[in-house]
């Protein structure tokens, strides 16, 4: 049997929903920047379908055994899973941590390079999770994956990657277009329940005439007071479900992730008439009973929309750590709202958007943290970290004219780090400057959708 759900609509005022909502924009809208002509794709994206490239539990890309205390894996990224050999800059990866022996953290980095004093995911002892990773590929097209303490699993899979020159000049790829963080679907709003063990939720978005230049969505999913442990796999719904996954979580635990998803058209002729023509359909599974939460941050055109943004990649960069005073002077407390100033060697007046790591360090209480470029909070989430518990997660922040983002953390007390793992920036002629991302997206029309869902077993 199939049921029907509806998404929860509009938080931004534009064309699908006429009457302007007050507070949701964060300035007069920004002249658009015209499309910049695809004759060097350096910087672009290419997303995949996801594959996966190592399991140290399997010996698939790296050594049947778990990775040990201070020890790193060179995984090969270049040349497997849909990623090139040559051209690429940087993959975007979802890592997974399983059965840790240790609290601890990875570090994944260039390799060839120095190890930085950055974490990209962080976990407590038999902690079970994923965080949405970018980074820079290094010698021979690899990448280092460093564990600190302990002993843990990882599982690496591939989702995407940019270019890094004009290699790849014959397959052109997308650029970033950056939306305010806005709710889309939320289960616990619509009335039909928790979703059970083996549902795929299929869902359809409305970006308005952005629709027939898209090639994938980026999302912060939430998985939401689970049953059992499980996962959550997105993917374009085209095809068989990859054995890949996009969220990983625990009994009861709130678990986000960020997620580049491929899209495929709506038809029409779907079951039920749920998808309209030439909206943006992609599916979510979850092996386990639970509810499931979907943001939309932001998208990946076809390199021909205005504001299209280009990557580059950093070494894993720390600018903010609450702990000790840099980029915050001191944790944040309940309701607390702190700014976090991009350093100006990172950032030049066409830098739109940081991709950034997020870490909420042991919050005295379960907390919701949210990053935005500013203006109203949002009511998106990007963290939600237990008491205790300390979360990464990835987040791509668009800043304003000073550089600068705002996070807020909801309860308790926490500290936060923020490190930087590249920059999205507008590709020249730019007629951009700094906060014009956060601008245009604050004056984009209202994304709005449907959803269905049917139970698999």
């Amino acid at each position: 049997m199939r049921t029907f759900r509806t998404l929860l609509g509009v938080t931004l005022a534009g064309a699908c929903a006429l009457a302007a909502v007050p507070g949701t924009a964060v300035a007069a809208p920004a002249p658009l920047q015209a499309a910049a002509a695809v004759d060097d794709v350096t910087g672009t994206y290419y997303p995949l379908s996801p594959a996966r490239l190592m399991d140290t539990r399997t010996g698939l890309g790296a050594p049947k055994a778990k990775i040990g205390a201070q020890s790193k894996v060179d995984l090969q990224v270049a040349g497997r899973g849909g990623v090139p050999g040559s051209g690429v800059g940087s993959v975007v990866l979802n890592v997974t941590v399983t059965g840790p022996t240790s609290g601890g953290f990875l570090t994944a980095y260039p390799a060839g390079e120095a190890r930085p004093n950055a974490s990209s995911i962080n976990f407590s002892a038999g902690w079970l999770g994923s965080n949405n990773v970018t980074v820079k590929l290094g010698a021979g097209g690899k990448v280092s994956i460093y564990n600190h303490l302990g002993t843990t699993d990882v599982v690496v899979d591939v989702v995407g990657f940019y270019a890094g020159d004009n290699t790849l000049a014959n397959r052109n790829g997308g650029q970033y277009q950056a939306w305010l963080p806005q709710r889309m679907s939320d289960t616990r709003d619509d009335g039909l329940g928790k979703p059970p063990a083996g549902t795929i939720i299929d869902y359809a978005f409305d970006l308005g005439t952005d629709n027939p230049h898209t090639r994938a969505l980026v999302l912060n999913i939430t998985a939401v007071a689970p049953d059992r442990g499980g996962f959550l796999t997105a993917w374009s719904g085209v095809g068989a479900m990859p054995t890949s996954s996009t969220v990983n979580y625990g009994a009861g635990k709130n678990v986000p992730n960020l997620a580049f998803v491929q899209t495929t058209p709506c038809t029409g002729t779907e079951q039920g008439g749920w998808c309209d023509p030439g909206t943006l359909k992609f599916s979510v599974y979850t092996s386990q009973a639970a509810h499931v939460v979907v943001d939309l941050v932001g998208s990946i055109d076809d390199a021909t929309l205005p504001n299209g943004m280009r990557f580059k990649p950093l070494s894993p960069t720390r600018i903010a750590d609450s702990r000790t005073g840099q980029g915050l002077p001191t944790a944040l407390g309940p309701q607390g709202v702190g700014r976090i100033i991009a350093p100006s060697n990172l950032v030049t007046a066409d830098t739109g958007v940081l991709a950034l790591n997020v870490t909420a360090v042991s919050p005295t209480s379960g907390t919701v943290i949210t990053v935005w470029p500013s203006g109203p909070k949002p009511g998106a989430s990007n963290l939600n970290p237990a008491a205790k518990q300390t979360v990464a997660g990835a987040v791509l922040a668009p800043i304003d004219g000073d550089y600068g983002f705002n996070v807020h953390n909801l309860l308790g007390t926490t500290h936060l780090l923020a490190d930087v793992v590249g920059t999205f920036y507008f590709p020249a002629p730019a007629a951009a400057t700094a906060g014009l991302s956060a601008k245009a997206a604050a004056s984009r029309p209202s994304a709005v959708g449907s959803s269905s869902w049917s139970v698999t077993r």
